[in-house]
Parts: structure tokens; sequence; C-alpha cells
């Protein structure tokens, strides 16, 4: 990536960075620091989708019947009177049916959430194996697969399934970052609304960690917070990006970075990358 970069990450991310060395998945960490890494997951995940179904159904029915018969017979007599024969019958019959249906899934404080996913990352390719890849992009969306500032990576267990790792966040000359590129659809563009993932550090892993993204006029820093040391319900950390909304009509950076590493070796692994927002084609 370019110095410019490297060096407002360092910004981002403040000192005591990261250093290179992956130790893939060996329990000894870069520069004679072992890092026992026990891994007792509990996956939990929890779907929450309310559908609101509104039925309202009005049946106004009005049936009105009046009869008038009035009959004069009086057989009539010598003087030629007249027998009168009147039936009136008025029938109104009025039914309004209203039925008005609202199905929306709806967010855990009842509003309606009209976002979608854009991009995922689980790091799992279906059948159990690790990959970089994005395993979920929306119609017309692209994105390249994970990477890391220092080019190297390995994979863990997840939350659940694989998870990306890395080490050398303790160099605060050469900052470590995750990072990958998002295309919007040819001619459209995309409205971002919310960056989510799960971490999980290692005992001599990073502490905090920083999102920041760049559209090619700069990078921007969206949020920041504290590592964790096991997984938890996903998702673990979530990035309110709806006041760097966008559109955006060409391609969008998103870098993860990490610091507060206590040895060179101390690993952070990170899944389910979930970028939400609107695609308009």
């Amino acid at each position: 990536m370019k110095r410019s970069t490297i060096l407002l990450m360092a910004a981002l991310l403040g000192p005591g960075l990261y250093s290179c060395g992956d130790d893939g998945n060996s329990t000894q960490d870069a520069g004679g620091d072992t890092d026992t890494d026990t891994d007792t997951d509990t996956d939990t995940d929890t779907d929450t989708d309310t559908d609101t179904d509104t039925d309202t159904d009005t049946d106004t029915d009005t049936d009105t019947d009046t009869d008038t018969d009035t009959d004069t017979d009086a057989d009539a007599g010598m003087d030629g009177s007249t027998d009168t024969d009147t039936d009136t019958d008025t029938d109104t019959d009025t039914d309004t049916d209203t039925d008005t249906d609202t199905d929306a899934d709806a967010g855990p404080d009842g509003s309606i959430d009209p976002y979608i996913d854009i991009v995922v990352y689980s790091f799992d390719d279906g059948v159990g194996s690790f990959t970089p890849a994005p395993t979920y992009l929306a119609t017309g969306v692209a994105s390249t697969d994970m990477d890391t500032a220092d080019g190297s990576y390995t994979d863990f267990m997840g939350n659940p399934g694989r998870a990306i790792s890395d080490n050398g966040w303790a160099d605060t000359t050469s900052p470590n970052y995750y990072y990958f590129i998002v295309t919007p659809p040819s001619g459209g563009s995309i409205t971002l609304d919310e960056f989510q993932f799960d971490d999980r550090r290692s005992g001599t892993g990073p502490t905090d960690w920083g999102l920041a993204m760049d559209d090619g006029s700069g990078l921007v820093f969206p949020g920041t917070g504290t590592t964790h040391t096991a997984f938890s319900a996903s998702p673990m950390n979530s990035v309110d990006l709806s006041t760097l909304a966008g559109p955006y009509t060409s391609a969008v950076t998103f870098f993860l970075g990490a610091t507060g590493a206590s040895t060179p070796g101390g690993t952070w692994r990170v899944d389910n990358i979930v970028v939400r927002g609107l695609v308009t084609p």
C-alpha cells in the first residue's frame, strides 16, 4: 500500500503497533514468546427477525329492504272506484373490504431496516475450508480477496467455522492491517450504513482496533474499539457508517488495523466481516 496510507493508519491507531512474521498455526510466537491459545468457542447465533403482518379487513354490509304495499280493494262498486296496489322494494348492499398487509424485517427496536448485506467475509468456503474471498456479494457489487499490509495471514478457528488471522501488530514503523476493496456496479453506486465484524486476540495480541476508509479522496476514520479475548454472539463490533454513507460511484477501500500487542507474535483474528447498505444499479 502507499506510504501515505501506512502513515495515516499509524496516526489512527496510535503508538504501539505491529511487526511482521506470521506464526501460522503454531503456538510459538515470533520473538520467542510462547502464546498458548485455548479455543473454547461457544458459537451462539442469535437471529432476530421480526415479521410484522398487519391485516385489516373491514366488511360493511348494509341491506335495506323497504316494502310498501298499499292495497285498496273495496270491491269497486257502482261508482267505478279503482283498486290500487303499490309495491316499492329498495335493496341497497354496500360491501367495503380493506386489506392492508405490511410484511418487513424489523430490527430489535421494531423499526424497519431497509439496508442489505453488500459484502460478507465469513472465511468459509461452504465445505469447512478457509477462503479469503468474499462469501457473499450483492448483485452487481465486486470485492477483492481479504489481504494484509504485511502480505501474510493464516487461518484459525472462527465464530464459527474459520477466521483470518495475522500477527505483527506491535510495529509502529510499518503498521499492519486487514484490507479489501469494494467496487459498486458499473454505472451504479453503493450507499453505506454499517460495518460489522467479530474478533479475538491472543494473550499477547493487540488491545485496540481502528477502521479507516478511502474512496480515492483520502482516508476517513469512522470508528475505533477494543479487541476481545473470546468470541461471542455475532456481530461483536459495529461501526455506524451513516455519516459517511455516500453514495459512492467508485471503489472504496476498507482498512481494519489494530494496536497494543505486547509481542510481535501476538495474533489477532477477525471473522464475519459485513458491510451493510444499499446498492443502486
